[in-house]
């Protein structure tokens, strides 16, 4: 399984908060358990990961499935990337340490979020964070790709988001992906 060390500092800002926190090993096995029941392999492992928590609500981690979701996308991208949603930064991070990555601009909506994560990352010349609404956020420049990852939860209801987000950025980009996007895209046919 992947691994993504994450150099985060813990914190709270409004609603959101960067944590350390510790799946044991029951809690693996009874989320490993539900992925099974419910047809989906995200499956964790017992150990400490970082969380970014809105209203006590874990939105994002670094547990081997939520890396496993991005992989595709991160080995895939080059040159210029443009990306909707910060999130803990993973993502970015895994893009930094590539060669071929030129230029990476998120577009992350909370201001909380950027105070709390951004810090990690900005030493770097070829970040660029802009806060604004990817829905209404215009490049000024072509991307070589897109990565957009600005849900908590997949559950269908967001695929005409993504959909919208696609076309959108259609002419703006080389080619564009969404977290978990073929997922999404069966449950909602499937409803």
């Amino acid at each position: 399984m992947r691994k993504v060390e994450l150099n985060l500092q813990s914190g709270v800002s409004g609603a959101w908060k960067v944590a350390r926190y510790t799946v044991t090993p029951q809690g693996a096995k009874m989320h490993n358990l539900r992925e099974i029941f419910n047809g989906r392999n995200r499956f964790i492992n017992a150990g400490e990961y970082w969380g970014l928590f809105c209203d006590g609500k874990i939105i994002m981690s670094n547990t081997p499935a939520e890396i496993n979701d991005h992989y595709p996308f991160i080995k895939k991208a080059h040159g210029k990337v443009l990306i909707g949603g910060l999130g803990l930064g993973m993502v970015l991070k895994c893009l930094l340490e590539k060669s071929d990555v030129t230029k990476v601009v998120i577009v992350e909506q909370s201001p909380d979020v950027i105070k709390l994560v951004a810090p990690a990352y900005t030493n770097d010349p070829r970040v660029t964070i802009v806060n604004s609404d990817i829905f209404a956020y215009t490049p000024t420049e072509r991307y070589n790709c897109a990565w957009f990852d600005i849900w908590d939860d997949i559950s269908g209801d967001e695929y005409p988001e993504m959909k919208r987000l696609h076309r959108k950025f259609g002419r703006y980009v080389g080619w564009s992906d969404s977290w978990c996007r073929k997922q999404s895209k069966r449950l909602y046919y499937d409803n």
